[in-house]
């Protein structure tokens, strides 16, 4: 489990052994945690690594080798503040809510905006669509990362995918999800995406062919004169 752990219950008694990367949810990269039923322990192969015998690891109390002292330490702040907020039961109700949102803003767009998942499968952690027209997907990058816009970044999508990716895991507040949701709706506007395309004076004058309303929104700003009030 990686992206999903800690983010809603899950009924360990169903897994024999649950493998998780602490890095999305729990704690700082580096710290793996491990749930393995009992009866599993001491079943090692005689080919086993030792770092992958868990029974060493049990026998040890977790103490066979030197851990990440510090990323263990912080994992337990964020055991102790999920508690706090009711725990996984609590804390699902909320991604879900905050997925929804985002979703929605997506589906609603009118193929303006456009998920990359079945919706049956759909994850309440990373949020993957693509723009209708991807020549503008870059334009969207560029624009949410600006300081008017809350600098929201690394929102470009995974490499084998393209498009973009919303990261909304626990830490992520819903205020946060609100307001990218707010520049989606914002960069659909088609006010703000009509071409319109410059004549021979205009071209001399602006030195490029065509604008839409984030373009010549940025070129003029260079030429504001900030006065004393």
């Amino acid at each position: 489990m990686s992206s999903n752990f800690c983010s809603k219950p899950v009924d360990v008694s169903k897994f024999r052994l649950i493998y998780t990367g602490a890095q999305k949810n729990v704690g700082p990269s580096r710290v793996t945690i491990v749930i393995v039923r009992k009866d599993l322990v001491g079943n090692a192969q005689e080919i086993t690594p030792v770092m992958f015998d868990y029974k060493i690891h049990v026998d040890n109390n977790s103490l066979y080798n030197t851990p990440p002292c510090y990323g263990i330490y912080m994992c337990r702040l964020v055991f102790e503040d999920l508690l706090a907020q009711g725990g996984l039961k609590e804390v699902e109700k909320k991604n879900i809510k905050k997925a929804q949102i985002l979703y929605d803003a997506i589906d609603e767009s009118n193929g303006f905006y456009r998920g990359l998942v079945e919706k049956s499968v759909r994850s309440l952690m990373n949020v993957s669509f693509t723009l209708e027209k991807s020549d503008l997907e870059a334009e969207f990058i560029k624009e949410a990362a600006k300081e008017k816009n809350q600098k929201m970044i690394q929102l470009k999508g995974h490499i084998s995918v393209g498009g973009m990716r919303a990261s909304i895991y626990n830490a992520m507040p819903l205020a946060g999800v609100e307001k990218l949701v707010a520049f989606m709706k914002d960069f659909q506007d088609p006010s703000n995406m009509r071409t319109i395309i410059c004549d021979e004076k205009l071209k001399v004058l602006l030195d490029f062919e065509s604008f839409n309303g984030f373009t010549i929104s940025e070129f003029l700003s260079a030429h504001f004169v900030k006065t004393k009030q």
